[in-house]
């Protein structure tokens, strides 16, 4: 992430912040990006968070072939497959940009992001939450297997 724009840094300190625990100034930030009534800058920082993951996941990519597809498998904590749709609507729609992101689809990806954070300004922090946490979870992501990314159904669960 080394966009220049107020988001750009909001989300490069947000990803840093969460790093390395700080989650006292994580949750001001987003305290205060809720507190904003700013649709848009949920949206910009979301939208750099993902674009931060995707990063991630292509630099580590198995694959050097350019015409490889991403896709995703939604699974339970038991590791049994569930439909996507059983996702609530901002995660879902933010994992779905993540997939867009990856497989070049720009304007996709807007609307899915659009999508993530048209909620409550809570709503909308709850993908922030879930973004955040998919770049702590991509920190040691290996690259001989597939990325495992969290979503959780009732915000974050400690």
């Amino acid at each position: 992430m080394s966009d220049p724009t107020l988001h750009g840094l909001v989300a490069t300190r947000l990803v840093e912040a969460t790093r390395v625990g700080a989650h006292e100034y994580v949750t001001d930030v987003l305290s205060k990006l809720a507190a904003s009534g700013s649709a848009e800058l949920p949206i910009l920082v979301a939208r750099e968070l993902i674009d931060s993951c995707a990063s991630v996941i292509v630099r580590h990519r198995m694959s050097t072939d350019d015409d490889v597809l991403y896709s995703f498998i939604v699974e339970n904590e038991r590791a049994e497959s569930v439909d996507v749709d059983n996702l609530p609507p901002g995660p879902r729609a933010a994992l779905r940009a993540l997939v867009a992101t990856l497989n070049g689809d720009e304007s996709a990806c807007d609307i899915q992001v659009a999508l993530a954070t048209r909620g409550t300004p809570e709503e909308a922090v709850t993908v922030l939450i879930h973004c955040l946490m998919w770049t702590l979870e991509l920190k040691n992501f290996s690259p001989d297997r597939c990325p495992r990314l969290s979503c959780y159904s009732d915000g974050v669960r400690g």
